[in-house]
């Protein structure tokens, strides 16, 4: 997003992507255009064609199926597949089936644009204000290149993060997050009746589940040809072997964060599908049941203290600046948000110093309310009382920062 934004503007952008391969997919990645992303899309996705699929509203439904609450209002959801080749066309013209057609501006303003595969940084140096950004190709060489600008958008394990400040270190969250998607057409004409486009709430004991539907693997909005995509959130203590087990591949190797797809071990999401049968209201427990390849990762979540690095010309944004706990769905929006803003500094209508205090507010007041929804929904009264006095003395501290820099 970043990259893009600085191409219009007339600047020469290298993306440095460790993957060595320029297509990538998106693990069971359904996201929520909030309001920045939306922004974003309208803005500088030049094909202009539709990329979500409009919920309505949230629904939350008792055991039978059944609406028991309706709240909130309209919502934009899309996939990380479709996000991805969207922008790869906007930024060095990447056709793929999401994007057949390369959008183009009318004029010559843009800078030159790169896409690098295989670039795995390794340090950043500054010098005569100039950023020397060190990395390993995947060939097993390595090279240096300088930058006047260089921006960390690597994700919640962010090198770049861990270069700047090492002791920014991200924290398991108590719990796992299991992820699934399923074709519209494979599920009951009664399961798609009751989701239709909702944002859709199932509640557990210490548990829950949400739904949305998202545009198809080919990035098809038509009825019936999109996908169902849905978070099932798992209590899961820290060092149980419940988590050892879950983080066990069907080969026996151990991993930290996730399991690769394809990995995971039969009897762990045999456990799973008999709870969802169990427990849960018949059309969830069927999108669980006809899961081909489930996924799952731990929760964590941490920031960096600061967002702005040597005089301004290293920054980090995203995931890589705050990772949240997905709850409120708002990681994609938060990097929609610093580029927006970083555009206004670019322009001179923002200083770098506002930038990063504008940075930084929304991704601890974004990452506290996501914690208020897991204390509520995950742990009990107790969690949320303390999460609601937290989030409450955040919301004042920024309310008298804001005042302070009008």
């Amino acid at each position: 997003m970043h990259a893009i934004i600085l191409k219009r503007l007339g600047h020469n952008v290298r993306i440095l992507e460790a993957n060595p391969s320029s297509t990538r997919e998106g693990q069971g990645a359904g996201i929520m255009a909030r309001e920045g992303m939306h922004e974003y899309m309208t803005t500088y996705e030049l094909s202009k064609r539709p990329y979500s699929v409009e919920s309505p509203h949230v629904q939350i439904i008792n055991p039978q199926g059944g609406v028991k609450r309706i709240m909130g209002g309209k919502q934009q959801m899309t996939s990380w597949n479709i996000l991805y080749y969207r922008l790869r066309a906007n930024f060095d013209g990447l056709r793929s089936q999401y994007c057949l057609e390369i959008p183009e501006r009318g004029d010559s303003g843009n800078g030159k644009a790169v896409f690098d595969t295989g670039k795995t940084v390794t340090d950043i140096a500054y010098s005569d204000k100039l950023v020397t950004v060190h990395f390993d190709n995947a060939d097993g060489s390595s090279g240096s290149i300088h930058a006047d600008l260089v921006i960390g958008a690597d994700g919640a394990r962010s090198t770049v993060r861990q270069i700047l400040e090492p002791s920014a270190q991200l924290k398991y969250a108590g719990y796992v997050v299991w992820r699934g998607l399923v074709a519209e057409q494979d599920v009951s004409a009664e399961t798609r009746k009751i989701f239709g486009d909702k944002i859709t709430i199932f509640t557990m004991d210490h548990s829950y589940m949400l739904l949305y539907t998202i545009p198809g693997s080919d990035g098809s909005l038509e009825p019936g040809k999109r996908l169902l995509n849905y978070v099932w959130y798992w209590n899961c203590a820290e060092g149980s072997q419940e988590l050892a087990d879950i983080l066990t591949d069907c080969d026996g190797n151990k991993h930290h964060n996730t399991i690769p797809t394809g990995k995971m071990r039969t009897d762990v999401w045999t456990k799973q599908k008999d709870y969802a049968s169990k427990y849960m209201a018949p059309a969830f427990a069927e999108l669980v049941n006809k899961t081909a390849k489930p996924f799952v990762a731990t929760v964590r979540e941490g920031s960096a203290s600061r967002a702005a690095f040597f005089n301004g010309q290293v920054l980090l944004v995203g995931d890589a600046l705050t990772t949240m706990r997905p709850h409120i769905a708002s990681s994609t929006n938060q990097a929609a948000l610093n580029a927006l803003l970083l555009e206004k500094v670019m322009k001179g209508d923002l200083t770098m110093a506002e930038w990063e205090r504008q940075s930084l507010h929304y991704g601890e007041i974004t990452a506290l309310k996501s914690v208020l929804i897991a204390a509520w929904s995950l742990s009990g009264y107790t969690a949320t009382l303390l999460s609601l006095l937290q989030y409450g003395r955040t919301v004042i501290s920024h309310y008298i920062s804001d005042l302070q820099h009008r």
